[in-house]
């Protein structure tokens, strides 16, 4: 039997980082606006308008020069005359001049003159077009200046952010419908096994549902990948060489779920290598769990094989694919510190990464620890973060601070 050709965990993020960077930094695409939640953006965007770009108020009442009400008051009103009632949408038409005042609503245009308004509930009407100012105002007050949100030229979105909630906002305040991402992956996912079916398929014993295909399909799509097609192949040689090698030559990615370990039906790296030399880049990695992952290419399509077990394919998934393809776009990862609520004993000489269930308690931040025996999957609902343990290290003790992943 072969010896794997086990890496590092550190190697197999940074194989997989170069790989995206050098085959699919290059790949973009232009999204409407609506659709670009979660997306990168593949350039700098500046604005080609000011926000607002009219001088308005954020209160309703009543637009005026600052100076005409110096002193007053409740007792001592100022006494102004109302020029105007400037509705939404609409150009203030008036100039005011000393003593004038123009109504004017939350979100309305300022009339040319003046430079702050008073709340309406500081003022009274009085007579026909008089109006009474109970209290001072200063330059500027209740008023947002033409550009002062957003100028000319100005930074909105740089290389490499994601548009969030609040980004999109702000792009559309300035009229940006479109804008240019990173392209989407294609990727096509492979579940193999004899003992493997359909979750839409009823199971007798010694048979199981493929758990990893669904996994998979919702992970990649969480991180905007287009989910090409997806395959439940048993453990035929024939026919897995057959679609690996057509979708070789068309897809970003390959996902081959199980057959990565060294049994005699354990076809997946087989079948990689038959793609040409070098393909695989390893054969193991030096981790638990998840050790018989397979990592290679053929041109520019990147070969991931993981481990058929649920809870190892999901740790390989977060720990490498998805930690690579961050870094690749210059995404952080989701760290925080907790504190441990129990020892973390650890498999020396190799990384060993551990779900945890991150909570609050006393202003802290905790992490407990989720310990299950091997091949448990209920693991996976309980989990919200993972904790990795270099090999380096015997593991933790409790009330350590330590550098938890959220997931």
């Amino acid at each position: 039997m072969a010896l794997l050709n086990v890496q590092t965990v550190e190697n197999a993020i940074k194989n997989c980082q170069n790989h995206i960077e050098k085959y699919h930094l290059s790949k973009t695409e232009i999204v409407s606006i609506h659709d670009s939640l979660g997306r990168i953006s593949s350039k700098m965007i500046r604005s080609n308008e000011v926000l607002p770009n009219f001088t308005r108020s954020t209160v309703d009442g009543y637009a005026l020069k600052s100076k005409d009400t110096l002193g007053a008051s409740e007792s001592i009103p100022s006494l102004l005359k109302c020029v105007e009632i400037i509705k939404m949408g609409e150009v203030a038409q008036s100039k005011l001049q000393p003593g004038e005042c123009a109504y004017v609503p939350t979100g309305g245009m300022l009339p040319e003159g003046a430079d702050a308004v008073v709340m309406i509930e500081h003022t009274e009407g009085f007579n026909h077009n008089d109006v009474l100012i109970y209290r001072p105002v200063s330059d500027h007050e209740n008023v947002i200046i033409e550009g002062e949100d957003i100028g000319l030229g100005q930074a909105l979105v740089n290389i490499g952010e994601c548009f969030d909630v609040q980004t999109i906002g702000v792009c559309a305040g300035v009229g940006i419908s479109e804008v240019e991402v990173y392209a989407p992956f294609n990727v096509s996912i492979i579940s193999t096994g004899d003992e493997v079916y359909p979750v839409t398929h009823p199971i007798h014993k010694g048979q199981v549902h493929d758990i990893n295909g669904v996994l998979l399909n919702v992970m990649l799509k969480k991180l905007n990948m287009n989910v090409v097609k997806t395959y439940l192949i048993q453990d035929n040689y024939d026919e897995l060489l057959t679609v690996i090698t057509d979708l070789s030559h068309s897809m970003d990615i390959i996902f081959v779920s199980g057959g990565s370990s060294q049994g005699e039906k354990d076809y997946t790296v087989k079948i990689f290598e038959s793609l040409g030399d070098d393909v695989v880049w390893s054969h193991g990695l030096s981790v638990k769990p998840g050790k018989p992952t397979i990592l290679g290419s053929h041109k520019s399509c990147l070969l991931v094989g993981l481990p058929g077990h649920p809870v190892s394919a999901f740790a390989i998934f977060n720990r490498v694919f998805r930690t690579a393809l961050l870094n690749a776009y210059n995404q952080p990862l989701n760290k925080i510190l907790a504190i441990l609520d129990t020892n973390v004993i650890a498999s020396q000489g190799k990384e060993t990464i551990i779900y945890c269930h991150i909570y609050q308690m006393d202003n802290n931040l905790h992490a407990r620890v989720i310990y299950t025996k091997s091949g448990l999957i209920s693991t996976l609902k309980e989990a919200n973060a993972y904790l990795v343990v270099p090999g380096h290290l015997e593991g933790y003790q409790k009330g350590e601070c330590v550098e938890v992943i959220m997931l």
